[in-house]
Order: C-alpha cells, then structure tokens, then sequence
C-alpha cells in the first residue's frame, strides 16, 4: 500500500513539473493577498526596483451580465498590445471567492497565446479590501450613490480613490482600469505619462465625453445666474474614472487628499454645486477638478474613449455630439453603459 502511494505522489509530481516547464518562454508568478484591517502583506523588498507596470481592476460577480466577456477583451488587450514594451506587467485583481476561478482560467487562457508576457498575478479578496478602505469611502457612498440596488451603487465603484491603503507602500504608481475597456496600444505608453505630472498632481483621468455633469450642474447655472446659463460647458464637463493614473506615493502624504475625502469638505461642495450625484469615485474626481484642478493630470480623451450614447437619446440629440468630440488617437476604448467595444 505504501509502495502504490509512493507512486501516485512521484506521478503527481512528475506531472506537475512537465506543466511548469512545457512553456518556458512564459512566465505568470501567482501571489495572493489576504487582507486583513490591520494588516497588508508587504511586498517583496526589491519590487520598487523592478521595471514593472501595476495594473489594478476589480473584477467580482463574474456570473453576471457580460462581465465574462468584458474581462477576457480586457486581457486580452492588454497583453495583445503589449508592443514593444519589456516591463513585467502586475495585474493587481480585486475579486471574490466565487469568481476567482474563471478571471484566473481567462488569464491562462491568453497567457499561453502570448508567451512573451512577463506577468505577475496578485489576487486580493474583495470583502477584506473593504474592510481596509469602507473609512474613506463612506462619505463618497453617503453623496454619490443614487439608490441602493442600483447600478453604482455597489461598493466597487468607490475603492480606488483609497486604493493606497490597500497597495503595498512599496508601490509607488498605478493604474486603476474599468473591467469594460479595451486597449488599442501598449499601457507602457500610459504608465509613461506619469513622467508629465507636475509636482503638485495626484491623479490622472480623461474628460467625461457626455453631458452628464452639464445635467447635473443645471440647478447650479441657473442659481448662479446668466453667465453660467452660456458659459462653454468644456471646463464643467467633468471626468471618466474609467482609467486612472494614481500616484500612491504622493496620496500617501498629502494632507490636502485628507482634506478633500473627508466629509466635510465633501458636504460643503456638494452643496455648492447642488451637486447630486450617481456616478460613484468619478463624482469626487469631477467635485475635485472643480475646486483643485492643480491636483488632476488631464488625460488625452484617446486614453479613455468612451462610447456610451445613452443621453443622446434622453435629452441631448442635439448637443451629444459636441460633448462626446475626440479627435485623439484611440488608445484605448471603454464601452461604459454597456456599449460594444469595436472589434479590431
């Protein structure tokens, strides 16, 4: 009996090993996060020194809708467009339980197509990264969630503006993707813009491409009287937190980031504005520009081009089109509102 035991462990690990060394040339380390309130794994000691690009995307409720097919267009851009580029690429996955076996089988999937990505996976359990940001982003739920069981209205569009309480703080930049968007070209060009930060700039976003801010902001033109009614909507027009250029490090130290997520601060402007929003994170993005645009890098509309027409058919069949101009290259497309990505 021990005998036949012994050989069914050496024909595992036989097995094993021919699966791990069939395909050299590709190269995925899997690393999970358990979170915890008081604690954050800390990373490897030489990963700030690593040429690497993290990318950070919550991806929960796979079962549902099209999020399945979205993910695996995601994946599959990301590292289709991997370019020229030689950067490991570290794909940060903010997930749960049930839908951790098929975001990891769609990595597999494509990993084996494109054998030349260097690709880090870490995993981090959904429920313990709330536990470690539901501080900071209560107040954003509290002004920015339009009715409970809505769309936005669940906690995965609020995390990233705390996303530093939960990357290791060896981690110094990241790039925060919706799960419904599509690369055109490589994300090292992305991750290359943060060398155009000014010194005073946390995050990066591209302008919100239909009038959904100049719906908001109705009460506030009219309050304010005439001049506002005629003013050019591009400085209103807000911003897509779709794609997301976080600077960790300076977040981490900036007491003005403390002030402008706190309630306070994030009642007064509400209230300024008449503001009432839906749109989770993106709203406080939209309120900060407004009042500190010195802290927003203004993306190029081609890093986030977005294809949502839902207001033009609610309203603004006349207007959509001047808000929705881009006239960048695509860099990368984001079919918000569920709209079909144009395929390659």
């Amino acid at each position: 009996m021990r005998i036949y035991a012994k050989f069914i462990i050496a024909i595992t690990i036989f097995t094993i090993l021919v699966i791990l060394y069939s395909n050299p040339k590709t190269a995925i380390n899997i690393k999970s996060k358990i979170l915890s309130s008081s604690h954050v794994a800390t990373a490897p000691p030489d990963d700030k020194t690593e040429s690497k690009v993290s990318i950070w995307i919550s991806v929960t409720k796979i079962d549902r809708g099209h999020l399945l097919t979205k993910f695996r267009k995601f994946f599959k851009s990301l590292i289709s467009h991997r370019g020229k580029c030689r950067a490991i690429f570290e794909l940060n996955v903010i997930t749960d339980n049930a839908s951790r076996p098929t975001v990891d089988s769609v990595i597999y999937e494509f990993s084996k197509q494109y054998k030349e990505t260097l690709l880090t996976l870490i995993h981090y359990d959904f429920q313990d990264v709330l536990k470690l940001v539901e501080s900071k982003i209560e107040p954003l739920k509290r002004f920015f969630q339009s009715s409970k069981g809505s769309y936005y209205s669940d906690d995965v569009f609020y995390l990233s503006p705390a996303l530093h309480l939960v990357a290791p703080n060896s981690l110094d930049k990241a790039i925060v993707v919706d799960v419904d968007t599509a690369f055109q070209s490589t994300i090292c060009d992305l991750h290359n813009v943060f060398d155009n930060f000014t010194n005073t700039q946390l995050f990066g976003l591209a302008p919100e491409l239909s009038p959904v801010y100049h719906h908001i902001l109705w009460k506030w033109r009219n309050y304010r009287g005439d001049k506002y009614k005629t003013q050019p909507h591009i400085n209103l027009n807000g911003l897509n937190s779709g794609v997301l250029l976080s600077y960790l490090e300076r977040i981490r130290k900036s007491a003005e980031y403390d002030r402008l997520i706190s309630p306070e601060w994030i009642s007064s402007v509400v209230q300024k504005y008449l503001f009432k929003g839906h749109l989770g994170d993106q709203d406080w993005y939209t309120l900060v520009s407004y009042e500190h645009p010195e802290l927003i890098y203004r993306l190029s509309c081609g890093w986030n081009r977005q294809l949502c027409t839902w207001w033009k058919l609610h309203g603004y069949a006349d207007t959509f089109d001047s808000f929705a101009r881009c006239t960048e290259k695509v860099h990368l497309y984001h079919g918000n509102c569920d709209t079909p990505i144009p395929p390659e």
